[in-house]
């Protein structure tokens, strides 16, 4: 389906529904809506509060700081997503993860799989991210799903995510692939959803559309 229905369809509709499943998943209230807010300050994510999509990425935050901002983005009915290696002042270990878990993140991001199997086996959702730089860049992270199999990857810059996409889909055919970094425009969204691409990452607010 064209990007841009799919865009139609949601402003249309509030949502994008599976016919299959009347009770969304979590998978589907994370990345259903294709444009997740990227939030790397507090003053993106007073605007994020505010911006139509439903689910926020939050590169930011510290253990005084994260549970009120977890609360307040659950009170205005968005999902999060954390990503634990750019969080300040918890350790990357399993209780850092039952932490999060405590106050009511959803997702958990990371390089690392001892911190991605600690989030799967306390039921968060989870999202590798891997840095497709080169070929044996690409070849590892598919490698890795040898070893663990995360509920979606994240593949940095998104313009190779397409590329990327394919490789992963022979080992592991039905893995939601995100797209992130480097989105300057509408176009490129389209063409993301386009080749298959299921959610982007953003950080560029005047893109935070749906």
């Amino acid at each position: 389906m064209a990007s841009a229905t799919r865009i139609g369809t949601y402003h249309a509709t509030g949502e994008i529904k599976d016919s299959n499943c009347s009770v969304p998943s979590l998978s589907d209230k994370l990345l259903s809506p294709p444009i997740i807010a990227a939030v790397n300050t507090m003053d993106m994510f007073e605007a994020a509060l505010n911006a139509p999509p439903k689910s926020l990425y939050l590169l930011t935050g510290n253990p005084l700081t994260l549970p009120k901002i977890v609360k307040r983005a659950r009170d205005a009915g968005k999902g999060c997503l954390v990503n634990v290696d750019f969080l300040n002042g918890l350790n990357r270990d399993r209780e850092a993860i039952e932490y999060l878990a405590a106050h009511n993140v959803e997702g958990i991001v990371s390089t690392r799989l001892d911190v991605l199997k600690a989030a799967q086996t306390l039921g968060l959702f989870t999202v590798q991210r891997t840095f497709a730089i080169d070929s044996a860049a690409v070849i590892a992270s598919v490698k890795l799903l040898t070893q663990f199999v995360p509920d979606a990857i994240e593949v940095l810059p998104a313009v190779v995510a397409p590329k990327v996409a394919k490789r992963i889909h022979v080992a592991q055919p039905r893995m939601k692939i995100i797209g992130g970094g480097l989105i300057e425009t509408v176009r490129e969204i389209e063409q993301l959803l386009d080749a298959g691409i299921n959610s982007v990452t953003v950080s560029n607010e005047k893109l935070w559309l749906i």
